[in-house]
């Protein structure tokens, strides 16, 4: 792949099973870490992360050769068996089936990250992005 040029960024939303508010915050450093540790195991390069209670969005930049569906796949199943593990062993950590994908820009990564980042605060406020949110629920 060193002679492609390439710039693609993806934004992952996904939740837990039906919605159950299982990402407390004490839990949370270890399935960003996790998460973080299975997204470079399979290639990706990690922007932003980041985790409310019942969903989690990923920014990550991907070479061509990654299949998405592989990729997705593979982060959210290692990290999900991982925390059920490693974080808490009592907890039974289950994503939904699906998730959302979107593409973005190089211009647009840093307004999805500070998104991302302030996920906690914009779901205070309800100042919810309504296409990432409803495709969270997939």
């Amino acid at each position: 792949m060193s002679h492609v040029f390439h710039q693609l960024y993806y934004h992952f939303v996904w939740a837990t099973h039906e919605r159950t508010p299982l990402l407390i915050p004490d839990l949370r450093p270890d399935v960003l870490r996790i998460q973080a540790e299975e997204i470079a195991q399979r290639g990706g390069i990690l922007i932003r992360q980041n985790c409310v209670a019942d969903h989690m969005h990923l920014l990550v930049r991907l070479t061509p050769s990654i299949l998405i569906s592989d990729f997705i796949g593979q982060v959210k199943g290692g990290g999900c068996y991982r925390v059920n593990r490693e974080a808490n062993p009592k907890l039974r950590l289950k994503w939904q089936e699906g998730y959302a994908v979107l593409t973005l820009r190089e211009d647009e990564v840093d307004k999805v990250s500070r998104y991302i980042d302030n996920q906690e605060r914009l779901h205070q406020q309800r100042k919810l992005s309504r296409v990432l949110e409803t495709l969270a629920d997939m």
